[in-house]
């Protein structure tokens, strides 16, 4: 059995993603006033309170959120996928992870979103898409369909999606909470992971079955 099936829907969910991405991008491009006012609305309702604990809370969770250790988490996930004769899907995982890191920076550099005015020094570069929420996601959706239908018990599980969704809001909440972004990089963020996720998944489909047949990759399962 394969890792992931065939989904009739896959075309119609990445061509729904595609174009809420572009009218988030396009808008957001236009410095559109409607934009601006979601952002503002958003924002007032996330750092309405600022106590020290959830600082220090959001901090945290921005820290083990960071694209960098984002790497470093799907290198173990694929060096344990691997030892356990799953080969292929460890090869999919560093692909996808670095395949979607070209395409963020890709679209950061063509809309040059400048970082909200309070925004920390430390968080440099172009604003839209968030590349916390971008590899988060992909994160979260490798756990999802690779490690989620090997777990028996339906509570277990049940579990783990609580868990990795509380995670996913956490993260993309703090990056607003912190100044880092705005509230419409975290959903452009999903929305483009979403939609490259589905590439992802498309051609793993039509890939691995002829990946089974190398040499290095004969046991690996699929």
């Amino acid at each position: 059995m394969m890792l992931f099936n065939k989904d009739r829907d896959r075309p119609w969910k990445f061509t729904l993603a595609t174009i809420l991405f572009l009218v988030v991008a396009v808008y957001i491009k236009a410095q559109n006033a409607y934009v601006d006012f979601l952002d503002s609305s958003i924002v007032d309702v996330i750092q309405k309170n600022q106590p020290g604990w959830k600082t220090l809370l959001y901090r945290g969770v921005t820290s083990l959120a960071e694209p960098k250790l984002d790497i470093i988490w799907v290198l173990i996930l694929a060096f344990l996928l691997w030892g356990f004769k799953f080969k292929i899907p460890a090869l999919w995982c560093l692909a996808t992870l670095a395949g979607g890191d070209v395409i963020a920076s890709l679209v950061k550099s063509l809309v040059k979103r400048a970082r909200p005015s309070a925004h920390l020094a430390i968080d440099d570069g172009y604003s839209f898409p968030s590349g916390h929420v971008f590899g988060t996601f992909l994160l979260i959706a490798m756990i999802w369909v690779i490690l989620m239908p090997m777990i028996m018990a339906a509570w277990k599980a049940w579990l783990l999606r609580i868990v990795l969704i509380v995670w996913m809001a956490l993260v993309m909440i703090s990056r607003v909470y912190l100044n880092a972004h705005f509230p419409t990089d975290t959903i452009g963020a999903v929305l483009l992971a979403y939609l490259w996720l589905q590439v992802a998944e498309g051609l793993y489909i039509r890939l691995a079955p002829m990946m089974q047949h190398w040499p290095l990759l004969k046991k690996s399962e699929i």
